[in-house]
This record gives C-alpha cells, structure tokens and sequence, in this order.
C-alpha cells in the first residue's frame, strides 16, 4: 500500500447508442485507491452487460420524472433495484401514475434488460404561468 487513500471515484461510459453509464465508489483507509477503481470499473461494467440505457443509480431517480410527467414515458434498465420497485410503489400508492415492468423482448445476448413504462400524472406546476415568464423579461 502506498499510504495514499482515495476518498471518491467514479467511471463513466458512453454506450453506442449514446447512454452514459456511470458508476461512483467512496474509499476509505481500508481500501486502496486501486481497489476502489477496480470495484467501481466492475459495477459500470455490470450495468453496460445488463444493457439498459439507465444505471442502477440513475434506475430510482427516473422513476419519480417519469411519474410526473405527461403521458407515457419508457426507459430500458438492468434488473430492477430495490430502491427502484420501492419508487414505482410509492408513486403509484400515492398518485395516478401506472406502471408496467416487462422483460425486454429484443436483448442483446447476455443482457437481462426490462422496459418501464409509466402512464405520468402530467403534473404541472401552478405557479408557472405564460404571465410569469414574461414578466422575469
């Protein structure tokens, strides 16, 4: 060991068809920095052979935009996190919104990718009216 500690990492990767992937560790004195490197590399790397066009940070994240919105939204993403099955509940517990979870007909071989669709509330914000906007000209 080098003495040195990295505190924070992250990798990213641009698939083919134009998805950033992205994949962060936090170190600490116990893990090398090319520890830290290493396991972050395997997790992007992960999310890129499951095939989505989302990482399983980005997964929960879109879930709540997607619910918002106004009519139906689709995202491609690797197995389904926890944190992502508790955001589709919690918005659909507590708005409108649908949801529909199914495995993607057409993978890559090797990937277990799934499409979310969502039916959003179309929710808009009241306070942001035509009036408003011109007046901040």
């Amino acid at each position: 060991s080098s003495g040195i500690n990295a505190e924070y990492g992250q990798i990213s990767a641009e698939t083919a068809g134009g998805c950033l992937l992205t994949s962060t560790g936090n170190g600490n004195p116990k893990i090398s920095p090319e520890r830290l490197a290493s396991d972050t590399a395997e997790r992007v790397i992960k999310d890129i052979d499951e095939g989505g066009c989302v990482d399983s940070y980005m997964q929960d994240q879109i879930i709540i935009l997607m619910g918002l919105a106004c009519g139906v939204s689709q995202v491609r993403s690797g197995p389904l996190t926890l944190h992502t099955k508790t955001a589709i509940h919690l918005l659909e517990s507590m708005t409108a919104a649908q949801f529909t979870v199914t495995k993607d007909p057409n993978p890559a071989p090797g990937e277990q990718s799934y499409v979310i669709e969502c039916r959003g509330i179309a929710l808009e914000n009241a306070y942001l009216t035509q009036s408003n906007s011109t007046d901040m000209d």
